[in-house]
């Protein structure tokens, strides 16, 4: 579209673009907001109203969002700039995350958007609050074959198995080129890591139930880490792939 609005330090409505707009420009664009203003709320509260706060609104009203850039030829450059406009001028919404003032990946309306562009089996996978998590990760979403491996995972993932899923991934991808793995290769290593993460879970639980005094319980988060840790280590000098020995030999040192 070219040109965006703002308001100054005064509140008042600024245009901004690379050059003088004509009164017939900035009727436009006037348009546009109306539309936005008069749209939008009515467009959350429908969704609302059919699917609560669930994964499923935010997937339906970023299909909305992108009819709105394709209507209004916002490009990709302009997204976050309309983004904030329709959170500055036209949701009711009050939302608690921070979106940040730059980054376009942590905007809401923008992961809403990526949403709607996948498959709706991927979407509904994951809860909103682990696609956020996704989504904020640039590093575990570069990829896109892991939108293809979570459609193939038979049920929702867990909260907790996901936390953990996505931290072992960042630590065992980080620093690797996944563009050299087949499908087949990467699809096990995402296989191996969730199953990293199931162990993680049920042992825990276990020795919370076995030991309900210890206080190593409350330092689940620290001791979390250093399975993960001890797990990838174990792998490397065994030079073996990770199954449920090394899992069990990486829990037991991270419990000590």
């Amino acid at each position: 579209m070219g040109y965006l609005v703002e308001r100054d330090s005064e509140g008042r409505l600024i245009y901004v673009c690379d050059s003088f707009l004509t009164s017939r420009e900035k009727a436009v664009y006037d348009n546009l907001l109306l539309d936005l203003e008069n749209d939008i709320p009515k467009i959350e509260e429908g969704l609302k109203k059919e699917y609560g706060k669930s994964v499923l609104y935010k997937y339906f009203l970023g299909k909305c969002l992108s009819d709105f850039l394709e209507k209004y030829k916002i490009n990709d450059s302009e997204r976050r700039k309309f983004w904030d406009e329709i959170k500055d001028f036209a949701t009711q919404e009050v939302r608690k995350r921070d979106d940040g003032s730059v980054s376009k990946r942590r905007s809401f309306y923008e992961q809403c958007y990526v949403l709607s562009q996948y498959n709706i089996e991927v979407v509904q996978k994951l809860s909103w609050r682990q696609w956020q998590d996704l989504l904020d990760r640039v590093s575990n979403r570069e990829d896109e074959r892991i939108f293809e491996w979570l459609r193939n995972i038979s049920e929702k993932i867990r909260e907790d198995d996901w936390r953990e899923f996505e931290k072992a991934l960042h630590l065992y991808l980080k620093s690797k080129d996944t563009s050299v793995f087949s499908d087949d290769e990467l699809f096990e290593i995402y296989n191996t890591l969730f199953a990293m993460s199931i162990y993680w879970r049920i042992a825990f639980a276990r020795f919370s139930k076995d030991f309900p005094n210890s206080a190593k319980i409350k330092s689940k988060t620290r001791r979390s880490k250093k399975y993960q840790s001890a797990c990838f280590q174990i792998k490397k000098e065994k030079r073996k792939p990770l199954d449920d020995v090394i899992f069990a030999e990486a829990f037991d040192i991270a419990m000590k």
